[in-house]
């Protein structure tokens, strides 16, 4: 497999970098969908546990013993529910957490890589500019001792040329 040139590297880490930015968006995406997604059931299941609880009132309203009894399960199940969303709330919190950590080293770590690639190309940019400058430099000098080996006519001063004219 050919090596990779500066050009390459610096490409490939910014398409890296864009990587790091999809799987984020992506995975913020996915925990919304599994938040709501949650949310909706239990809301479901509260909506069930409240019709259970309104057809034994209505079953017995005078009874206060059953009445009590089924909303005090109706209470105990919903405080249930919203830990149960509490906990998975702040399981995703943590996880994004985590993800964003990482997300975060991943696009420094490829920024750091396009900035690798940068010098790198830079310094071959660099390189090649000295070097044409030594050519330039070295064909001045030649053409330099050219023209000090070969006489050359002295130009009349101004004093020179009224004087003459």
């Amino acid at each position: 497999m050919p090596q990779q040139t500066a050009i390459d590297k610096f490409f490939g880490a910014v398409d890296d970098a864009y990587d790091v930015i999809l799987d984020t968006l992506k995975a913020g995406v996915d925990r919304g969908h599994r938040v709501s997604k949650g949310l909706l059931e239990q809301a479901q299941e509260g909506q069930h546990q409240a019709l259970e609880l309104a057809q034994t009132v209505a079953k017995s309203p005078t009874n206060f013993g059953t009445t009590t009894g089924a909303v005090v399960q109706t209470l105990t199940k919903t405080q249930a529910r919203v830990l149960e969303l509490s906990r998975q709330w702040l399981d995703e919190a943590l996880d994004a957490q985590q993800e964003g950590r990482e997300a975060l080293r991943r696009l420094i770590d490829a920024n750091r890589q396009a900035g690798e690639a940068v010098i790198e190309s830079s310094r071959g940019a660099f390189g090649q500019a000295r070097e044409r400058a030594r050519q330039v430099v070295r064909r001045r000098g030649a053409n330099s001792a050219k023209a000090e080996r070969a006489p050359r006519a002295r130009r009349k001063t101004r004093t020179e040329k009224t004087e003459t004219d």
